[in-house]
């Protein structure tokens, strides 16, 4: 899908940049690992939903996000247009303290569902959000 594809080069420019923590997509997923192996005989492809941990805390996920253009604030993710959400602060604010941490839902933690937009329109606004963190 055009999303999925979208998705692997927004992944691949996140995951070198030296704001970035990490990024949580499954085409990521470590060769020889069990979850590799589940993955590769279940799956067609990554999807276009990722977890992007960001250098810091809660102040820069929303540095982040609030620097954003193209990529909507939303809680719920998943449509044509990409969107973004601070799990912690949004979706998960009720869970407790211990339960958020077991499931790895930490303040500086960005859940993004990639859209059908230009890649490199989506890599430049990414890009740009991240100058704010």
């Amino acid at each position: 899908s055009r999303a999925g594809e979208n998705a692997i080069k927004v992944c691949e420019y996140l995951r070198t940049h030296p704001k970035v923590e990490s990024v949580g997509y499954l085409g990521f997923l470590p060769e020889g690992s069990r979850q590799r192996d589940i993955y590769d005989r279940h799956c067609t492809g990554a999807g276009s939903t990722f977890s992007l941990y960001l250098k810091g805390g809660e102040k820069e996920a929303f540095a982040f996000l609030d620097s954003l253009k193209i990529a909507k604030l939303a809680v719920s993710l998943g449509g044509t247009e990409t969107l973004a959400s601070a799990p912690a602060a949004m979706t998960h604010l009720s869970v407790p303290d211990a339960r958020k941490k077991a499931l790895g839902i930490t303040d500086n933690l960005v859940r993004i569902s990639i859209g059908v937009e230009d890649p490199d329109d989506l890599i430049a606004d990414f890009e740009n959000a991240l100058r704010a963190v």
